[in-house]
């Protein structure tokens, strides 16, 4: 109900509206269809992106034969590069140093792998009968919590019948060791000729990548992550590998107090599945309690190797490594938990190895990039 105007006020006027005149009229369709024509362009956007990554992946699965030796040519370059800017390598021609750091870094693989392929091939032949050791000691441990499952009668039938059990043979599988030997030199060689160009060609690479940038903060910003990158990388991968020769180096000398046999195996295998995060130090501690089990009579003495390196491993991941990276090189647990998973199922064991190092990468090229830095904030 409207009330009256009061007296002497001057009447209200009628509301009038009025009409846009023609340009504006055109104006709001096209500005509003411009819109949508946005929105669709940058859905687009996004579903060719996760087209990109779908082949990428498909083609690192299905070319992984040509696509690893490039990768770990170029992840040896980025971390012996440095190295080739300092004294004496620096006055030395590029070829000259590059073959130095190519036939150190062959001759302290191949040392390393001497050195353990005795014990470790010894190891490996007498897995059976150290199955048919840590049985019954496995079947005592698991009777109280899974008692009359089917992995329990599995698991008897596996060791009633130890006359059986003796007469089985396991024979390695030399026919197969002999036919991958080619493949396995051919990828070495090819590993070590990439690492050699990359160390001899990579900063002639580099200047013709940096001048197909149109501006020259372009060019700063393209310098400045492949620095950061070698820099960040070399860092990272000296101090995770010095942390790793402790670690192996802590876990021989409590094995050999315990009484083990070949410590020095068990250090250096613990040295270099400590280069993976999580899954290596897991396989080492599940290796440690099998060998426990064959060694050790009770159950309790069996579990002091996995416990004891366990501990190792906890001081030197809590409290060594943390306190010489600092927080600079932090990532999310959960992401290189994913990125291992992804590139364990796409590359097997090297994929493992290589993963935390093409993450650090992927985090540095992300903070430096300004349309990255979300997935940079997401990797802390």
């Amino acid at each position: 109900m409207s009330t009256p105007p009061e007296a002497g006020s001057p009447p209200l006027a009628p509301r009038v509206e009025v009409p846009l005149a023609g340009p504006e009229r055109a104006a709001a369709p096209a500005a509003s269809g411009h819109a949508a024509r946005l929105a669709a362009l940058r859905s687009n956007s996004q579903l060719l992106g996760v087209l990109v990554l779908a082949v990428l992946l498909y083609t690192c699965y299905f070319a992984s034969s040509l696509i690893l030796p490039v990768v770990m040519a170029a992840f040896f370059a980025m971390l012996l590069s440095p190295l080739m800017r300092r004294a004496p390598l620096r006055w030395l021609p590029r070829g000259v140093a590059a073959l130095m750091l190519v036939a150190g870094l062959l001759g302290s693989l191949g040392a390393v792998g001497m050195f353990i392929a005795k014990p470790a091939s010894e190891w490996a032949m007498n897995v059976p009968f150290v199955m048919r050791e840590a049985a019954p000691k496995l079947k005592e441990m698991i009777r109280p919590l899974r008692e009359a499952t089917r992995a329990s009668a599995s698991f008897n039938d596996f060791t009633e019948d130890e006359d059986e059990a003796e007469r089985v043979v396991v024979r390695p599988p030399r026919a197969d060791l002999v036919s991958s030997t080619p493949r396995v030199l051919g990828s070495l060689f090819a590993v070590l000729l990439l690492t050699f160009s990359f160390l001899v060609y990579g900063d002639d690479v580099l200047s013709k990548l940096m001048s197909l940038r149109r501006t020259r903060a372009q060019k700063r910003l393209t310098a400045d992550i492949v620095q950061q990158i070698q820099s960040d990388l070399s860092r990272y991968m000296l101090t995770i590998s010095a942390t790793s020769v402790v670690l192996g180096a802590a876990t021989a000398a409590f094995l050999w107090y315990l009484g083990v046999e070949d410590p020095l195996l068990w250090g250096v295998l613990a040295a270099v599945l400590n280069l993976t995060p999580f899954i290596g130090p897991l396989v080492m501690s599940l290796l440690l309690a099998l060998v426990g089990l064959s060694e050790f009579d009770t159950v309790g003495a069996a579990l002091l190797p996995s416990a004891g390196f366990l501990l190792l491993h906890g001081i030197e991941s809590q409290v060594l490594t943390p306190l010489v990276l600092g927080r600079t090189m932090k990532i999310n647990p959960l992401a290189i938990i994913l990125w291992l998973m992804l590139w364990g199922w796409l590359w097997g064991v090297v994929g493992l190895l290589v993963a935390v190092p093409m993450l650090v990468c992927l985090k540095i090229v992300a903070s430096r990039v300004e349309a990255w830095q979300r997935w940079a904030r997401i990797l802390e």
